[in-house]
């Protein structure tokens, strides 16, 4: 090494001032270091919760990609489109076939006019002292199929040969009324029975019942929706803004049973 290239380090004097900028900094590192392995122990040692699709900081959220792809066929979640509505979907938990139809995975979907519609029923019937509880809403048309097969009736179940039923567009809904606490209240019959007692002319002798379902059925007709003779709970919306689209389970990426 030559003088001209040499290089000079100016050794720290130990003063008292210097000594404490240096514990300073120490400590300032230290610190830091600390911080950061505070963020990264718990993503380094926690392994994701349920493998690859739960894990929320490793993979998309499934619903929201679903929900995304429902919306180009006029598509939303009723939870969304009708506050404070209630959704008990029956088809999760059996149906006419003796089985379920939907997996519990399975969204509650409605045709975005229809659930504006909807809205407005709810917002009627809140006045009265009662909510809308739904059972039924878009049914994909693979669930339609194990329907009919399972009932072969037409007096209840469109026969896929003559097209699909309003369900498989988001245009129909099957519902009841509960009070705005969620309890249940008595009306004509339970859901998908096929009988006499579902009709919605109702000539049961209970007063209450009667009330209710004139109740509930001049809320849905204020709201734009016809009904049924043969299904008290049944409402069609057939008049949708912005028309309809076809749509199956297997667009969506929805698994059935």
């Amino acid at each position: 090494m030559t003088f001209s290239n040499a290089v000079f380090i100016r050794p720290a004097i130990a003063s008292p001032g210097n000594s404490d900028m240096l514990r300073r900094r120490s400590s300032m590192k230290l610190f830091s270091s600390f911080n950061l392995w505070i963020v990264l122990i718990p993503v380094l040692c926690c392994p994701p919760v349920g493998g690859r699709a739960q894990a929320g900081l490793f993979s998309p959220d499934a619903n929201a990609e679903i929900q995304r792809k429902a919306k180009k066929y006029h598509l939303v979640p009723v939870k969304l489109a009708v506050p404070g509505v209630r959704i008990d979907m029956r088809y999760k938990k059996t149906s006419a076939s003796g089985h379920p139809l939907y997996l519990n995975s399975m969204p509650c979907f409605i045709h975005e006019s229809t659930g504006a519609k909807l809205r407005a029923a709810q917002k009627i019937l809140k006045k009265d002292g009662y909510s809308l509880k739904i059972w039924d809403a878009w049914r994909p048309p693979e669930a339609h199929q194990a329907l009919w097969n399972a009932v072969r009736d037409s007096r209840y179940v469109v026969p896929p040969s003559h097209g699909l039923s309003l369900h498989c567009y988001g245009i129909s809904v099957d519902l009841t009324l509960v009070k705005l606490d969620g309890s249940a209240v008595k009306m004509p019959s339970d859901f998908d029975e096929f009988s006499g007692s579902a009709a919605s002319n109702y000539t049961g002798g209970d007063p209450e019942i009667a009330r209710r379902l004139k109740i509930l059925q001049n809320a849905m007709r204020k709201a734009g929706f016809r009904t049924i003779r043969s299904e008290w709970w049944h409402f069609d919306d057939l008049h949708p803004r912005g028309g309809t689209r076809h749509v199956t389970a297997r667009d969506l990426g929805i698994k059935m049973p």
